[in-house]
């Protein structure tokens, strides 16, 4: 298939025919078990030759998956575009079930720590990107049926979008919750509505 690789175990192997011959060659014999997906079989070169020699092979098949990399180094909490993607084919067995491989998981999102290029990429090693960083001054709404207000905050922690944080009202000096909406932009969540919670 053409999903698959051929890894031979004696790699050095080279066939020589007489000068004289052409240089084709024609396998027989294959023996393939499906649980260990190894083989042996025998080469034959030349195949019309008056005197055919025969190689005996054996190896290893295994089942290739292409997958998204990195084509550059990422620094920590960089985001991820479409631009930053390459394809890469590693064995399937390699990839193990944290291992990235729709592209459609990482575009958008942020490097929790520095990313190696042409490196299978961790479901680990990314997250949504920090929109609200802590320390930083956001500008908090409270949108209610009648009015929108709007005011600078202080973050108390930081946060990704859709995620409530702590916010300090930098006029009235108290603490109250907002949701992260965008970068450096928070939603204030009525007073109301976390009693209700």
């Amino acid at each position: 298939d053409a999903d698959v690789s051929v890894e031979l175990n004696n790699r050095m192997l080279r066939l020589h025919v007489p000068g004289d011959s052409s240089a084709t060659m024609a396998v027989e014999d294959i023996s393939f078990n499906p649980s260990t997906r190894r083989f042996t079989a025998s080469i034959v070169a030349p195949v019309n030759g008056p005197v055919p020699t025969r190689t005996r092979v054996t190896g290893k098949i295994f089942k290739m998956l292409e997958i998204p990399v990195l084509n550059h180094r990422l620094a920590r909490g960089e985001i991820i575009r479409g631009r930053d993607i390459k394809w890469i084919e590693i064995r399937s067995k390699q990839t193990g079930r944290n291992v990235i491989i729709d592209e459609a998981d990482l575009i958008g999102m942020s490097a929790k720590r520095a990313l190696r290029m042409n490196t299978p990429i961790r479901v680990s090693e990314v997250g949504q990107p920090v929109l609200v960083n802590k320390g930083s001054l956001v500008v908090m709404t409270l949108n209610t049926p009648l009015m929108r207000l709007t005011a600078q905050g202080k973050a108390q922690e930081s946060g990704v979008e859709g995620e409530t944080v702590r916010i300090l009202n930098t006029q009235s000096n108290k603490v109250i919750q907002a949701i992260v909406t965008s970068s450096g932009q928070v939603r204030v969540i009525p007073v109301s509505h976390i009693a209700m919670n």
